[in-house]
Parts: structure tokens; sequence; C-alpha cells
């Protein structure tokens, strides 16, 4: 008999980013991974960082995409950046 697995999505906190945290995680940012090579730390690590979150069972909902301070990208949860 198989044992129930409970499923990842009811160990996932959503987190609901106002405006206020999506400015000042915008303050970290140098570029995108669109205009920068550099860039390999995904936006909701910073995220984490700045709301505090566990980033093991985080995941974010932004109010609006964050913009990148080089090129005026969109700059989504998942999108990697240089700080």
């Amino acid at each position: 008999m198989m044992k129930p697995v409970r499923h990842w999505i009811e160990a996932t906190e959503i987190v609901l980013v106002d405006e206020p945290t999506v400015s000042r995680t915008e303050q970290w940012l140098a570029a995108c991974q669109h205009c920068a090579e550099n860039a390999s730390i995904a936006f909701d690590y910073l995220l984490d960082a700045v709301t505090g979150c566990d980033p093991g069972i985080t995941d974010y909902l932004m109010c609006r995409p964050a913009c990148c301070p080089s090129c005026a990208g969109d700059i989504t949860e998942k999108t990697l950046v240089a700080v």
C-alpha cells in the first residue's frame, strides 16, 4: 500500500508582494538576464532577503513586474538579475 504524499502546493506559501516591497527590491538591481551576461540570481531570492520569508516554501505574486534599471525590461519573480 502506498503512503499518502503531501502535495507540494500544500506546503507552499504564496506571498503577495505590494508596491513598496517591489520598489525596495528594485533598489538592489543592477541589470537583468536580458541585458547582462552575469545575471545569476533569481529575483525571488532578493524578495526572500527583503521580506524575510523562507525560500524553501515561499512563492511570490508581485503586484507588477519590477523594472530593470539598465534596459527597462520587465523582471518577474524568476528572472535572473545582477546586483
